[in-house]
C-alpha cells in the first residue's frame, strides 16, 4: 500500500505552496520587484521539487526503475500507464527547468519566471492522478473491485 500520510504531506505541501503562489502574486505589473521575482522563483522551485517527490513515491510503489533525472520519472510513468502522454510532457518539461532553480539561479529571470508561474498549475492535475491512482491501488490491494 502506499503511504498515505507520507503522500498528504506531499500534496499539503503543494497546495500551501500554490497559496503562497497566489499571495506573492508576480505579474506584469509587479515583475521587476525583486521580492515578488524572488519569492515566486522559490515557490515554484518548491512545488517542482514536491512534483517529483510525488512521482517517485509512485514509481517506487509500483516498482519501477528509478529513473537518472528527475525529468526522466514522467515518461516512466507514461510508460506504465500511470499518466496520460500530454500530462507526463508537461509536468517533464517542468522538472527540467528545476536544475535553472537548483544550480543556475544567477540565470533566473523575469520573463521565465512569469512563464512558470502560469505553466506550473498543470502539477495540480497531477495531484488529482496521483489521488486516483492511490485510490485504486489501495481498493484493489484490500480486495476491492475496480
Amino acid at each position: 500500500m502506499y503511504d498515505i500520510e507520507r503522500i498528504s504531506r506531499m500534496e499539503d505541501d503543494i497546495e500551501r505552496f500554490f497559496k503562497d503562489l497566489e499571495i506573492i502574486g508576480i505579474n506584469e505589473k509587479n515583475k521587476e520587484n525583486p521580492e515578488k521575482l524572488h519569492g515566486g522563483s522559490m515557490v515554484i522551485f518548491g512545488i517542482i521539487n514536491r512534483m517529483i517527490d510525488l512521482a517517485e513515491e509512485i514509481l517506487v510503489k509500483n516498482n519501477i526503475s528509478m529513473p537518472a533525472a528527475y525529468s526522466d520519472c514522467f515518461p516512466a510513468l507514461k510508460k506504465a500507464g500511470l499518466v496520460g502522454e500530454e500530462l507526463s510532457n508537461k509536468l517533464e518539461a517542468l522538472a527540467k527547468e528545476r536544475g535553472l532553480f537548483a544550480h543556475h539561479y544567477y540565470d533566473v529571470n523575469v520573463k521565465k519566471v512569469l512563464k512558470l508561474s502560469k505553466e506550473i498549475y498543470v502539477v495540480k492535475e497531477f495531484v488529482e492522478r496521483v489521488k486516483k491512482i492511490v485510490e485504486k491501488q489501495n481498493k484493489l490491494e484490500k480486495g476491492e473491485k475496480k
